[in-house]
């Protein structure tokens, strides 16, 4: 095999792209839509693989093993993965190396995930009135949860599940 030259910008990118994937992220990006909407479908893909991704619990999209699994599912159900590069006119410049897709509303599906602006399946029952800081809703026998007029719905589990099925009726 001969020689492979590149550029110096060259070698930073891709140096930066392996630096760029597993970084920690910011207070106000682990709190961001992104980062639930991470923990959701992390939490999808932990019960669907058997496996435990920190981004479960952290929301970081920016996890390595993250990535890599949800690359594997989006193959897996036949959906356009999309791996984000400085430039290319789809991710911003700082997503370099994050898995994404064009088929959001089909990938939110096939994980059984609410769409924004989609109907559920009619199954729907929110909750409002028994606790003052919460709203809490099942969908499609499960149980979700999301500070007042917040509508960041995450689905109860351990603990707070528990204390949600005690405490509000449905």
């Amino acid at each position: 095999m001969g020689k492979f030259i590149i550029t110096e910008e060259e070698k930073n990118r891709i140096k930066g792209l392996y630096e760029r994937i597993g970084e920690t992220l910011t207070p106000e990006g682990l709190s961001s839509r992104k980062s639930m909407d991470t923990k959701e479908m992390a939490k999808f893909l932990n019960s669907y693989y058997k496996i435990n991704l920190d981004a479960a619990t952290t929301g970081s999209w920016t996890d390595k093993d993250y990535n890599e699994n949800l690359k594997k599912f989006m193959e897996e159900k036949g959906i356009t993965v999309w791996v984000c590069k400085k430039g290319d006119g789809y991710c911003h410049d700082d997503s370099e190396g994050e898995v994404a897709t064009k088929e959001i509303v089909k990938l939110k599906q096939s994980m059984g995930l609410p769409v924004k602006g989609q109907p559920t399946n009619g199954q729907e029952k929110i909750n409002t009135t028994n606790d003052k800081s919460y709203d809490y809703k099942l969908s499609d026998g499960k149980y979700y949860y999301t500070a007042k007029g917040q509508n960041k719905w995450v689905e109860a589990t351990g603990k707070g599940l528990e204390s949600i099925k005690t405490k509000v009726k449905f």
